[in-house]
């Protein structure tokens, strides 16, 4: 039975809503007034929504689909194209308020939603477009179907169910990992078997199926691109295990989740576990347990990203808060204290980003240096083109890495001439790569910006003729610079696939 949204004279569902707002005005805001330019793999996000498809090379379409629907209202600005960040994170938490104040009651609903906004990964990933941004809202609704299908079985949660984790592997295929934790859910919670095995298990599956396989369809003609690339991407080596990268991976989610909330977490999932905490807590920490243990799986066979086990920290904050509510005498304070520092920090590391100058002083610039300078990048390398070679005009501007050409691509570069990327092997690593690649018989000349150093060999290889230019090197602040190997290359020859495949073998490494 839901609890009414007024609890000891506070309205939890006025004060949800207040704070959803208030925070997504102030991230929108935040996002507007950013200096930074995209990231490449922000570029490369806003030109697959240029070519919309069921598929792209190394992720879902679902990232295209929002980013084309942000940028038909509002143009191709950087903020327009990430405007969906704090859009869906607010989404999100008011859906999980809702979830919660279902499962519980209304003020677990309003700090299972404060919990998830305030989050260092929320605040990070609210001023970028990214794919963990729909995952988490598609994520949060499969929740909430789940838990009114073991409450109240009935075709319409199914049907949602089907729906959610359909959209979500649309979004990113980390949404497989809802599946095991749904698994043991049907395996140790009778509420949940008697619901999901039955004809409403079957319209969730069938409604899932559907959506996704157009999806599966598009991996298919395309040689299981996106699949390929993904299993590439997790690289399992196998025994000998990587402690470290087990380790660095367990500590970044100390950052990711905040470290209050972590600690607040592990005491949730020991309480929920031994039956201390109301069901369905039990089953809601597989929701926890299940991204986590498999990324740490894979940390320790060979890395992981930080951001790889995100999904976890959905129910990850309604446990946390129910666990608060119940504890609050005795957590609360540490819990406000551990909350304000840590979002006081995020503030703080946004408000240094907004300016440059001191984003520079505090050393911020490292980690600033792809998100700076590609307007002036691009007119640098203008110049180049306009100014030819021996007399010649340049027929193509050609680049050796995905990123750069995707911010290239978005900054302009591609409307003063064609652009495209030289492959490294015979077969196309991205997007990039696939949809535009310096094509055999090119006779140039070619203008080559090279971001690697190491390629000289390879490209002196790949052309008849290769003459070297005055180098770029662009201050892009704090004493960074942007630099790139220039040639002019004449007459373009693909290699073999024997060739290329031995040169990507010596190169993988290195491979963007």
């Amino acid at each position: 039975m839901v609890q009414t949204t007024t609890v000891n004279g506070r309205n939890w569902t006025q004060l949800t809503l207040l704070m959803v707002l208030g925070l997504a005005v102030l991230r929108t805001a935040l996002m507007v007034a950013s200096p930074l330019n995209l990231h490449g793999d922000e570029a490369q996000y806003w030109a697959w929504a240029q070519d919309l498809d069921w598929g792209y090379f190394t992720k879902p379409p679902m990232i295209a689909w929002v980013i084309a629907a942000t940028t038909s209202i509002f143009g191709d600005s950087e903020w327009a194209v990430r405007l969906s960040s704090p859009v869906l994170h607010s989404l999100t938490a008011y859906i999980m308020f809702r979830t919660a104040r279902f499962a519980f009651d209304a003020k677990t609903g309003f700090w299972a939603a404060f919990i998830y906004l305030l989050m260092p990964a929320v605040w990070l990933s609210s001023g970028i477009v990214s794919t963990d941004v729909p995952l988490l809202l598609c994520w949060v609704v499969a929740l909430n179907a789940w838990l009114h299908l073991r409450r109240t079985p009935h075709w319409g949660f199914a049907l949602q169910l089907g729906i959610a984790f359909g959209f979500g592997f649309l979004s990113k295929y980390a949404m497989l990992f809802f599946l095991p934790a749904l698994a043991a859910a049907i395996i140790g919670d009778q509420e949940t078997r008697k619901a999901l095995l039955s004809r409403n298990g079957v319209i969730a599956a069938v409604t899932a199926s559907l959506i996704i396989t157009p999806n599966i369809l598009w991996n298919i003609q395309n040689d299981f691109a996106t699949v390929s690339h993904t299993a590439a991407n997790a690289n399992l080596k196998g025994i000998p295990f990587h402690p470290l990268e087990w380790l660095s991976f367990s500590v970044s989610q100390f950052a990711v989740f905040g470290p209050i909330s972590s600690i607040l977490l592990l005491c949730a999932i020991l309480s929920a576990l031994k039956g201390r905490l109301q069901a369905p807590s039990a089953s809601l920490s597989y929701f926890v347990l299940a991204p986590l243990l498999i990324i740490s799986l894979e940390a320790l066979l060979s890395r992981a990203n930080a951001n790889w086990a995100v999904t976890a920290y959905v129910a990850g904050s309604l446990l946390s808060a129910h666990f608060l509510v119940t504890t609050w005498p005795r957590w609360g304070r540490i819990f406000i204290i551990g909350k304000t520092a840590t979002t006081t920090l995020c503030l703080l590391v946004i408000l240094l980003v907004l300016s440059p100058s001191l984003a520079n002083q505090f050393g911020l610039s490292n980690s600033l240096k792809r998100l700076r300078g590609w307007p002036q990048t691009v007119d640098i390398i203008e110049n180049y083109y306009k100014a030819g070679h021996d007399g010649l005009s340049f027929s193509h501007i050609a680049v050796d890495n995905r990123r750069v050409f995707f911010d290239l691509n978005y900054y302009g570069l591609s409307k003063t001439a064609p652009l495209r990327i030289w492959r490294r092997t015979s077969n196309p690593q991205n997007q990039a790569e696939l949809k535009f690649p310096l094509v055999e018989g090119t006779i140039g000349p070619v203008l080559i910006i090279a971001y690697f150093p190491d390629y000289t060999a390879d490209l002196e290889a790949d052309f008849e003729r290769l003459e070297p230019l005055a180098p770029i090197s662009l201050d892009v602040g704090g004493g960074k610079t942007r630099s790139y190997n220039v040639w002019a290359g004449y007459v373009y020859k693909l290699k073999t696939d024997k060739q290329q495949s031995e040169r990507h073998s010596l190169n993988h490494s290195q491979v963007d």
